[in-house]
């Protein structure tokens, strides 16, 4: 039983040291996903900025094509 203690009162430490430098990598590792998640929201937002421009100019050709043609 003793032995036992002895071994904890070891390996406890080691223990706790080894998780707080898991949460450290953790932390790294969570700062890296949101300037992923921060850098793909602008690239998305990039995206239907120029698919919305190109709705607009769709549009007008639309209607130029369409006043072209008398059509309404």
């Amino acid at each position: 039983n003793l032995l036992l203690s002895l071994q904890a009162a070891y390996t406890a430490p080691v223990i706790i040291i080894s998780q707080n430098r898991q949460a450290a990598r953790d932390r790294v590792e969570a700062n890296c996903d949101y300037q992923i998640n921060l850098k793909a929201e602008e690239e998305v937002r990039a995206i239907l900025e120029h698919l919305h421009a190109q709705n607009a100019a769709l549009a007008e050709i639309h209607s130029l094509l369409q006043s072209r043609q008398g059509l309404p």
